[in-house]
Parts: C-alpha cells; sequence; structure tokens
C-alpha cells in the first residue's frame, strides 16, 4: 500500500493555513480577553492619553469593544482551520483575509478623520496590516514550479506543430487531499477482499479436503460414493477458481506498488516487442524522488504510457519505438515515439484513448503533447512538475531575506511615522518568509540523509 505523503514532502516551503489559523486563533483570543479585562492596569497611559470628550468612560468602551471583536475573530479562526480540505481552507483563510483588508481600510479612514484622539495609530492600521500578511500566506501557501513542458522539443527544428495540453496547477492540494482519500478508501477495501478471501475461498478449500478424503476412503470399497466425493471435489473445485479469478482481479495492486515506474515501464517495452516484433528502446534519465510528485503520478504515467503503447501495438506498425523517461528542468517528462503509420491529429482528437492520456495527466497537473501526421510517425509526451529544489537552494533563499529582513528592521530607525505601517508589513513578510525557507532547508536536508 502506498504510504500517504504530506504537503511538506511534496513542496518542503508549504505554509501549514491549518497552524495559521490556530495560531491566529490564540493569539487573537488571548489579546482579546485581556485587553478587555485587564487593558486599564497593563497600559493605563491609553485611559490618560487618550480620551472621547463628552462621553464618560467613551475610551474604556470603545477599546473594550475593540477587544471583544478581536477575540470573536479568534473563535471565527478556530472553525476556519477545522476544514479538512486543504483547497477550501486555504480559499477560506483568503477570505478571511479580505474580510480584515476591508475593515483595516474603513478602520484607518475613521481614525484618520475622527478617533485620532481615542484609539492609538497601532490600533489603526494593525488590521490592515493583519490583512496583507493573511493575503501574502493564502496566496503563498503552495508554489509549484511552473510548468513548462518539453522545452527541448520546442527548441528542437526536428519537430513540426505540436498540440500541447495542460492541467491547472491549482489542482495539485486538492489532488494530494483526493489522494489521501483514496488510499483510504483502498485500504478499507482491501480489509473487506480478505474477509471475502477467508469467508468464500477458504471454505472452498476445507469443502474439497474434505470431500477428497472422503473419495480416498472409499476409493476401495465404495466406488460409486468415491465418484461422487470426486465430482464434489471438481465442483468446489471450480467454485473456488471462479472465487479467486473475481477476488484477484479486484485486489490486484498497481504494479507501481511491487515493482516501481521503471520497472512497470520496461515490462510494458518489452512485452510490446514480443507482440509486434519491432524494436523497442526505453530510456531513463535523472529522476526524482517520489516524494517530489503528487501523489497518484506514478500510476498516471504509467497508465497513460500504457495506454500509448497498446496504440502502438493496435495502430502503428512501427519498426522502431523508443520510450523516454527523465527529468527536465523543473518537469518530469516521458515521451513514447515511433516511426509507424502516424494519423491526422485533428480527425481524431475527441478518441477515447486521446482522452483517457490527456485526463490522467492533466488531472495531475501536468501537460500532454501530440505530434503525429500521416506516414510520419507519433511522438506522444507527457509532463508533470515537481519540485526538485535542494537543500543548499533553500540555504541562499534563507540568507537572502534575512537580509531584506535586516533591512526592514534598520529602517525603523528612520523615516516618518506614516511610512512605518508599510515597513511593518514588510517586516513581517520578510520574517514569515525566512521562517518558511528555514523550515524547508530543515526538511529536504533530513530528507536527503534518512535517504542517504
Amino acid at each position: 500500500m502506498s504510504h500517504e505523503i504530506s504537503a511538506h514532502d511534496l513542496h518542503p516551503d508549504a505554509i501549514d493555513t491549518r497552524l495559521v489559523l490556530r495560531m491566529y486563533a490564540w493569539i487573537a483570543i488571548t489579546a482579546g480577553v485581556v485587553s478587555y479585562g485587564w487593558i486599564d492596569l497593563i497600559a493605563p497611559s491609553l485611559f490618560t492619553s487618550y480620551d472621547l470628550p463628552g462621553v464618560p468612560f467613551g475610551r474604556s468602551a470603545l477599546i473594550r469593544t475593540i477587544s471583544g471583536a478581536v477575540a470573536a475573530l479568534g473563535f471565527v479562526a478556530v472553525g476556519l482551520s477545522r476544514i479538512e480540505n486543504p483547497v477550501s481552507r486555504r480559499r477560506a483563510l483568503l477570505w478571511f483575509a479580505a474580510a480584515h483588508l476591508v475593515f483595516g481600510s474603513l478602520f484607518y479612514l475613521q481614525w484618520m478623520a475622527i478617533l485620532v484622539v481615542a484609539v492609538p495609530g497601532v490600533v489603526a492600521w494593525t488590521p490592515l496590516t493583519i490583512g496583507i500578511v493573511l493575503v501574502f500566506i493564502a496566496a503563498t501557501a503552495v508554489r509549484t514550479p511552473r510548468l513548462r513542458p518539453f522545452k527541448s522539443l520546442f527548441d528542437s527544428r526536428e519537430y513540426g506543430p505540436l498540440l500541447v495540453e495542460r492541467g491547472r496547477s491549482m489542482n495539485i492540494l486538492r489532488s494530494q487531499y483526493e489522494e489521501h482519500v483514496r488510499q483510504a478508501a483502498r485500504a478499507e477495501e482491501r480489509a473487506r477482499l480478505a474477509r471475502d478471501l477467508h469467508d468464500a475461498v477458504k471454505q472452498q478449500l476445507f469443502a474439497i479436503q474434505t470431500a477428497a478424503a472422503t473419495a480416498q476412503t472409499r476409493l476401495d470399497d465404495d466406488t460409486s460414493g468415491a465418484r461422487t466425493a470426486i465430482e464434489q471435489v471438481r465442483a468446489s473445485a471450480r467454485d473456488a477458481m471462479n472465487e479467486m479469478k473475481a477476488l484477484i482481479e479486484q485486489l490486484q495492486a498497481s504494479p507501481l506498488e511491487n515493482t516501481g515506474l521503471v520497472a512497470a515501464l520496461q515490462q510494458q517495452c518489452e512485452a510490446l516487442e514480443l507482440r509486434t516484433g519491432a524494436h523497442v528502446s526505453f530510456e531513463t534519465g535523472v529522476l526524482p524522488p517520489s516524494t517530489a510528485l503528487i501523489p497518484g503520478t506514478q500510476q498516471a504515467l504509467f497508465r497513460a504510457a500504457q495506454e500509448a503503447l497498446s496504440n502502438v501495438a493496435r495502430h502503428a506498425r512501427a519498426a522502431h519505438v523508443t520510450v523516454r523517461l527523465g527529468l527536465s528542468g523543473n518537469n518530469l517528462e516521458l515521451t513514447v515515439s515511433d516511426d509507424g503509420a502516424g494519423f491526422d491529429p485533428m480527425q481524431r482528437r475527441t478518441s477515447m484513448g486521446l482522452q483517457n492520456m490527456k485526463a490522467r495527466v492533466c488531472e495531475m497537473s501536468g501537460g500532454f503533447l501530440l505530434k503525429t501526421a500521416p506516414g510520419k510517425g507519433t511522438l506522444v509526451g507527457f509532463a508533470v512538475p515537481c519540485d526538485v529544489r535542494t537543500a543548499r537552494d533553500y540555504a541562499w533563499r534563507v540568507l537572502t531575506w534575512v537580509a531584506v529582513l535586516a533591512v526592514m528592521i534598520a529602517s525603523f530607525a528612520v523615516g516618518s511615522p506614516w511610512e512605518r505601517p508599510w515597513k511593518a508589513i514588510f517586516a513581517v513578510i520578510a520574517a514569515i518568509t525566512v521562517a518558511r525557507y528555514a523550515a524547508a532547508w530543515h526538511r529536504v536536508r533530513a530528507r536527503g540523509q534518512s535517504t542517504a
């Protein structure tokens, strides 16, 4: 059974939106409760430096109202953190950030016009700052490598016009979540099939054993009874074979779970060579670790290649077939080319085989390529994005953003107070980026040591 892969396995610099929402909740609830009950003891200067003329206890009521709203937002964040689907949770965080932006902008305008005498400036621009930071987190929680597949083919003059289709990278988180759900469903299904093996096939084997023993006992003295027992053996064996065939078809694991993508493709190439008599070559380059791929990617590539090789066997009448698998930039690419009959792609764009191949790869946010013409062979390509950044790459990013953060902190000593909210925003974003790349460096380094 394939193991569950987390978002951090696929994208080491991913930000856990659930953790962000929980941290927000704890900070907001604690700050709201403390400021509501004890702000006059902790910061009495707020009640002497700011005032609402003509409104008794107005400054205290205003600050406590703001404190209550902050605590309420903390409880909203708790609810959002309970969303299981990472795509839905990320979108919820984005709308949560938008709410902060709208409220923060309006509140800042009111503060400038009226509340400047009653509310400290840091309180006035804090909601807007939090909104901008949350938008940044939601927008960059998972940054996947840009899919630019088959660049070598586009740069080559050997090939003419190419038909290329790409999946949408926004489906990556959803595909991870759905793959985890499918894995749980597979585990439950296999447990059910194991029970069926016990209840059905095992009972049939017991019946065969009993009937065979009866036939052996009656063979010398009761020929008719022995014959009946042997007929029962045959009937039970036939039933057991049927039961086993049905269960094996359901239980049969993906070939990738036993042999891996390379070995499974090699087996398909050998089978095609025996079936058609064509010379089939299989070439492999540098391959990424499985943790750098979206769950289900290897299975999707194998099934797409299996369909392509099946088309070669049925239609191409090719003498030479080449299958290539390897990294190209930030993409894992698999191509199947032949020198066979080819076809007009415009007439077969809606064929079930092509649609299945495109669907399998595009579901993994990958790309599909088709180049063919009557009498000129066929080239089918599949590409999926993968994150191949190393610990050294992340280390350089940490150092770069540490320098940016240092500059932002130093800038607080100069400039007018009007610039400080924006400096604070950039400083917080820089601090978050330093933390995410430092965590990514640690994860990639630990992953490399565990696989060494």
